[in-house]
């Protein structure tokens, strides 16, 4: 999740912390509207407690380039 807040912080200007709240309600939003894939979000993002993001980095970036990152 750190490299999608560095993204978000060079890109936009905004402060780290106001980065890591964007992530956090757009990350609980996605999580909401397709809860089946809730624990890969959490996966994804490192937001679990589990570290584990194997292909994490691909999935963001193809994300992030479709948003202009």
């Amino acid at each position: 999740m750190s490299e999608l807040i560095k993204q978000i912080v060079e890109k936009t200007g905004v402060p780290a912390e106001q980065a890591q709240q964007v992530v956090d309600v757009v990350a609980n939003f996605v999580k909401q509207k397709f809860p089946q894939f809730g624990g890969q979000i959490d996966s994804l993002l490192g937001t679990s407690g589990d570290s584990g993001n194997a292909g994490g980095s691909n999935i963001l970036g193809d994300l992030g380039s479709k948003l202009g990152f």
